[in-house]
């Protein structure tokens, strides 16, 4: 069984079977019982902090005993919300094991697990000790899935000296370990190391000196900079051989110390090939790429890109997934942009006790960092660039104008995930108390419950009664 990184302080199964007890009773009520029973409580337990907790587990042991499952129900729903969100496994993997488990397993869907595992890694929604431990078994799926799909066989092609070979004709799946250089492959060395979100906060690229320390580490790895501005697919093949002995040998020196890691890819025939992260890229820019001049709802635009991102993922549409590449590439130039504004400009984010808060209202740029994905990669790469500058980790909220007129996209984010941690993404119901105590209207019902989308003139109320609670 697979858990995830969170531990819980009280027993799961406990909540599963009060909520079969209370299935009839309404979840807010709920709430507002358990909250009225901890304010009593409170109110009624010594100065001592140790003295009150024996109070509250005494009461809880005489609900229990009590057999009232509402009061029961009610305290282990306020302790599980109270621990934030989380991700768990990969949808795609789970499908995966489900259709292995059944002996229905295709290629199609071991590579669309690959693509659903490099998702959360490469949006920082995985630790890097679940990511190893995934990869390594579906590393075992691919080298066990040499005859999985009949028509991946090939055909037989005989040679001039009556050797037999099996010449592959369909994809296959390999694995390989792959720099931290975004969609390497669609553009220049150059660029890819300059806007990359790693190598750009390690080295500060944004910067005059960072630009100069990226030049220089090129010229000692002896790479010429008119070779690393071509477009990767027709450097020399001389660099690209030196590439990884290069970069292991010179790069630890920066702070790059993490630059490789364990990735997948889909190769066709002998030659062309595409990564799981460069799919996983130009997938989410497709899916947020909405046209704002476009008269149809918002709703319908979504629902078209939804099957063009889904024609991508299946590779069967290689030319829409090569302009969401390039859309990704797009939102990366501007998340360097924006971000080295916001380091750079002295008051541009602000510090309350418990997080950092950003607003973006350059009109520029929140054209293409309006949509709730690409603004999370640019609250990480904000995150990364301060805790290089020697700032200490505090959560981001990030707030932009969105697509809609006069409304503002608003999330939150905490960072990336780390074992053992037993507190997630608390946002979202700071989020939903503070825009419901303003008396704002909001939009939350989004794939993550750290967005939420409210009106332009409810934001200073909104971050000032966000502050206050947090």
């Amino acid at each position: 069984m697979h858990t995830a990184d969170l531990s819980y302080d009280f027993d799961v199964s406990s909540l599963a079977n009060a909520s079969d007890l209370t299935a009839d009773g309404d979840a807010d009520e709920h709430l507002r019982v358990s909250e009225e029973d901890e304010d009593s409580d409170a109110s009624d337990s010594d100065s001592d902090a140790e003295g009150g907790r024996r109070k509250r587990r005494r009461l809880s042991d005489d609900g229990e005993a009590d057999g009232d499952p509402e009061r029961l129900f009610g305290k282990l729903r306020r302790e599980y919300y109270r621990l934030g969100t989380f991700h768990g496994k990969p949808s795609g993997c789970l499908m995966y094991e489900l259709a292995h488990t059944l002996r229905r397993n295709t290629n199609e869907l071991l590579w669309l697990a690959c693509v659903s595992l490099t998702d959360q890694f490469v949006h920082e929604r995985i630790t890097n000790e679940r990511y190893q431990a995934a990869v390594m078994e579906l590393e075992q799926h691919i080298n066990g899935s040499g005859n999985l799909d009949p028509s991946g066989l090939g055909s037989v092609v005989t040679l001039k000296d009556g050797t037999k070979i099996r010449a592959p004709e369909a994809s296959r799946i390999a694995y390989e370990d792959e720099p931290r250089l975004m969609l390497l492959r669609e553009w220049s060395l150059f660029d890819s190391m300059l806007c990359s979100s790693y190598v750009a906060t390690k080295l500060k690229t944004w910067s005059d000196n960072g630009l100069k320390k990226l030049k220089l580490l090129l010229a000692r790895m002896g790479f010429p900079l008119a070779d690393c501005q071509k477009r990767f697919q027709y450097m020399s093949m001389e660099v690209k051989r030196k590439m990884r002995d290069e970069f292991d040998r010179f790069l630890p020196e920066y702070g790059l110390t993490e630059f490789y890691y364990r990735s997948f890819l889909r190769v066709h025939g002998y030659r062309s090939k595409v990564s799981a992260a460069d799919v996983v890229y130009g997938v989410t820019a497709l899916l947020e790429s909405l046209n704002a001049e476009s008269k149809d709802s918002k709703e319908c635009c979504a629902a078209e890109q939804f099957w063009v991102a889904y024609s991508a993922l299946s590779l069967s549409n290689v030319d829409q997934l090569r302009k969401g590449m390039q859309s990704a590439i797009e939102i990366q130039m501007a998340i360097l942009r924006q971000g080295s504004s916001a380091i750079t400009k002295s008051g541009f984010i602000r510090s309350a006790k418990k997080f950092r808060w950003v607003k973006l209202d350059d009109p520029v740029d929140t054209a293409k960092l309006c949509h709730p994905q690409a603004l999370t990669k640019f609250c990480f790469f904000l995150m990364d660039a301060l805790k290089e500058r020697g700032a200490r980790m505090k959560p981001l909220i990030c707030a932009c104008l969105a697509r809609e007129p006069e409304k503002v996209l608003v999330i939150g984010v905490c960072g990336k995930p780390r074992l053992g941690a037993v507190q997630g993404n608390a946002f979202g119901n700071a989020f939903r108390s503070a825009a419901e105590e303003i008396g704002a209207d909001y939009f939350h019902d989004m794939f993550e419950s750290s967005w939420i989308v409210l009106d332009v003139v409810a934001v200073s109320s909104f971050m000032i009664r966000l502050t206050e609670k947090l």
